[in-house]
This record gives C-alpha cells, sequence and structure tokens, in this order.
C-alpha cells in the first residue's frame, strides 16, 4: 500500500467535479507552520501490522492537537522515514529534530523538522559494521545520547563436528554501542557474552534478547528476553519462565555486566517498541513484565526490592491480560499501560486498551475508550503540560488525539482533541512523539 498511490488517484478522480492542483506536497487545510507557544510534535503512522511496513510521519502544534475541529490524515500526506520494517523514531527534546533507525535497513538517521511533511535529511550511518546486523534495535538515553544493542546465540556442543555430540548449552552474545546523536557517530562499543544463569544453561534456557535500557546511578538497566532451545528436536521450544531478569553494565563505559533476578514474579522485561522501564522523581525504576501476566516490579539502589514485591495489573482487571509492548510515565507514580485481553485474542487482535496505573498505591482502572485498538507496535506518547497525549484510532479506522489527566482516578479521566484518520484498512497510528 502507498499513500502517495492514493493521492494520485484522489487526484485524477476530482477532476471530474472540479479543476484543481494537487500533488505530493499538498498541505492540510490548516497551516502547520502557525505559532505555537510549544515544541513542535510529531504524527506517525505505519502502513501494515505485519512484514515489511511503510512508515510516514507529520508535525503539528499542541494547539492543533487540542482542537477538537482539527482532522489529520495520512492520505496523500506526510514524509516516508525509509524502513526496512517499520521504522524506530525518537525526537530531540525540543521537537525540531527526528531520529530513526531503520530496522532491517542497517542505518540510523537524523533529520531536521522544517513544517508540515517538510523534514531534511541531515546525517545517515551504516551501524552494520559495528553491530554485526542489520536488524539491532536502539534507545534514545537522552538529548546526546543512544544505545544501540543486539544479541546473537549460538548452540555449544562438546565436539562441534559430530552430529550426535551432546548439547552443553546455547551462548548468547551482546552488543553495545553508545551513538552521539549530534554527530550520529558510534562512541563506545563493545561484545560480551551474556552473565548465563550455570543452573538452566543446560536446560537450554537462554537470554536471546535484550531493550529498552534505562539509566539509574551510572548504570544501564536492559530488559532481558529467554528462549527455550530443545536439544532433542534442535527447535526452540515453549519458554516457561521461572523468574524476571535484568541486564546490568556500567554507563557510559559499558563495562562490568552482571545481571539481578527475582522469582516474585515470571517473565522477560524488554518489551517490543515502546519504553518499558521509567525512572520516577525518587530515583526508583519501575519495570513492566512483557510477557505473562501484566504486572510491573520495582528496581531500588541497583536490586529488585522484596518489600515492594510485585504489583499485579492483571489480578485488577477480571481477566488475563499482558502488557507486552511497553508504558508511559507521566510523574508521581502515575502511568497509562497498553494491555491486551488475551481471553478475547492474541497480540494480532484488536482487543487492547489503555489502563491508568498508579505504582505507589498499586491502584489500575481501565480507560473507557470507545474504540476498537490494536496496538502491538504502538511506540510513543508525549507528555504536554503534564497530561499526557496519545494518538489512537482503530485499525484502518478513525480516532483521536486522547489526552489523559493523571490527577483523574476516573475511567473517564480524559479528553479528546484533534480527529486522527488512517485512510486505509491497514494502517494504525503508532505514535505521537
Amino acid at each position: 500500500m502507498n499513500f502517495k498511490y492514493l493521492s494520485r488517484i484522489a487526484c485524477l478522480s476530482a477532476l471530474s467535479l472540479m479543476t484543481f492542483s494537487c500533488s505530493e506536497d499538498d498541505t492540510p487545510s490548516s497551516d502547520p507552520s502557525n505559532t505555537s507557544d510549544y515544541r513542535p510534535y510529531h504524527l506517525v503512522i505505519g502502513s501494515s501490522p505485519t512484514g515489511e511496513s511503510e512508515t510516514y510521519i507529520q508535525g503539528t502544534t499542541v494547539e492543533e492537537l487540542n482542537d477538537p475541529n482539527k482532522t489529520f490524515t495520512f492520505n496523500g500526506y506526510g514524509r516516508e522515514v525509509p524502513s526496512t520494517r517499520t521504522a524506530r523514531l525518537y525526537t530531540s527534546d525540543d521537537g525540531e529534530t527526528v531520529y530513526n533507525l531503520n530496522y532491517g535497513g542497517g542505518d540510523i538517521a537524523k533529520y531536521d523538522y522544517i513544517s508540515g511533511q517538510n523534514y531534511d535529511l541531515v546525517l545517515t550511518t551504516d551501524i552494520q559494521a559495528v553491530m554485526g546486523t542489520a536488524y539491532p534495535r536502539w534507545t534514545k538515553i537522552d538529548d546526546n545520547y543512544a544505545m544501540l544493542h543486539n544479541v546473537t546465540t549460538e548452540n555449544i556442543y562438546e565436539n562441534p563436528d559430530e552430529e550426535t555430540s551432546p548439547y552443553v548449552r546455547t551462548k548468547a552474545t551482546v552488543t553495545l554501542a553508545r551513538v552521539d546523536l549530534n554527530t550520529m557517530s558510534v562512541l563506545e562499543n563493545t561484545s560480551f557474552e551474556f552473565p548465563y544463569n550455570e543452573d538452566n544453561s543446560g536446560d537450554g534456557i537462554h537470554t536471546f534478547r535484550i531493550d529498552a535500557p534505562v539509566i539509574a546511578n551510572g548504570k544501564l538497566y536492559y530488559g532481558v528476553a529467554k528462549r527455550f532451545y530443545d536439544a532433542l528436536t534442535g527447535e526452540n521450544g515453549t519458554m516457561v519462565y521461572d523468574n524476571v531478569e535484568t541486564l546490568v553494565v556500567d554507563y557510559p563505559s559499558l563495562e562490568n555486566e552482571t545481571t539481578i533476578v527475582s522469582t516474585l514474579a515470571q517473565g522477560s522485561t524488554n518489551g517490543y517498541r515502546t519504553p518499558v522501564a521509567h525512572k520516577d522523581e525518587l530515583g526508583d525504576t519501575y519495570q513492566l513484565i512483557t510477557s505473562g501476566d501484566a504486572s510491573i516490579m520495582k528496581i531500588s539502589n541497583g536490586a529488585y526490592d522484596t518489600a515492594y514485591g510485585k504489583f499485579d495489573i492483571k489480578s485488577l482487571l477480571g481477566h488475563n491480560a499482558e502488557a507486552n509492548t511497553g508504558w508511559f510515565y507521566v510523574g508521581n507514580g502515575i502511568g497509562y499501560v497498553p494491555v491486551l485481553n488475551t481471553d478475547l485474542g492474541d497480540s494480532a487482535s484488536s482487543n487492547w486498551y489503555i489502563v491508568r496505573v498508579d505504582v505507589y498505591n498499586k491502584t489500575a482502572v481501565k480507560m473507557n475508550i470507545p474504540i476498537d485498538l490494536w496496538l502491538r507496535q504502538y511506540q510513543w506518547a508525549s507528555v504536554i503540560d503534564g497530561k499526557l497525549y496519545m494518538a489512537l484510532a482503530s485499525l484502518g479506522g478513525v480516532g483521536n488525539v486522547y489526552i489523559f489527566d493523571p490527577s483523574s482516578t476516573s475511567a473517564d479521566g480524559y479528553t479528546t482533541g484533534a480527529t486522527l484518520q488512517t485512510g486505509t484498512t491497514d494502517a494504525s497510528y503508532i505514535g505521537l512523539f
């Protein structure tokens, strides 16, 4: 599906009714470059929920986001951001710069925002040689730096030259690289073997992915996902977690790798394309469990907080639930979590909703959002004036900018702003950056 192609069809169809000009540079009815008291923000849409996906972006103002009479569309409008699979985007703190990881393309890029759908490509850096793959993941750490990360695995046998040699374990090698966002150049980079658990290694349990790091007290805390390799079949089997684990390295040196573990919860902690761990105003980190039951753990002073235990979100919702993407923190212990009702379908189904959580008091409220949501690829929401702004629309349908008020404990504790159109049956909004 090509948005530009749809735009051309629209132009040709309209010629029988009236004479007008139509091009890829046409702008919406209101001027996106009008004056604003705020930084610019960016709406992003993905054209397909599976496989290769075109990604488009357009800039806007806070005033437009709040305007219920404003309609945003990507039908024939928006700058395409190159991506072999859905682009992984971040913005600078002032909104004037957009950063993209071309996942599958093996490069990172930097764009200056001009206005509307106009973005200038400033720098592009190939990172395949450093990372050893075209498919690393990345996370913006602050306004100056980002982290690239990847894990490769190798099954180890007593004698690699004999097909029937006994299986020993699966080796996981972590590659990390710090990126200077000003120059888009790679600074520190390192590779090391993941500090594996010897008790589990012979059973085929191993780390296969890390993601969504957060900095606390001079260290990076990486969420971890594991797999089970079945040596009898030579295939990956069903992974059954008996704990949660986090990789910890010094920052920015990327040295002294170790892990912290807790058996108070079970599941992965790496997420998908969304922030997973957030440091609060007191310096503690709250980490979402992103497989298994929806829950949150607390990390304090470099370890899982046993006194806090597990914040069991699922038990408060009345049905089976996963939060397998990530979550958004507003402040003072309040955040919003995209949650999947697994009683109604898997992550490919439109059975998602937004839950307001209070990590201090361990409360959860399902927000009354009257549209079907598919949020598996949702990447980002923005905190503006102490409220959380999310671009939410049904897959291939319409929606709104939702403005969540963290001071309200009501399921209706939000307002709606501008209308969002997707324009095609397989498109979805993936963030407001």
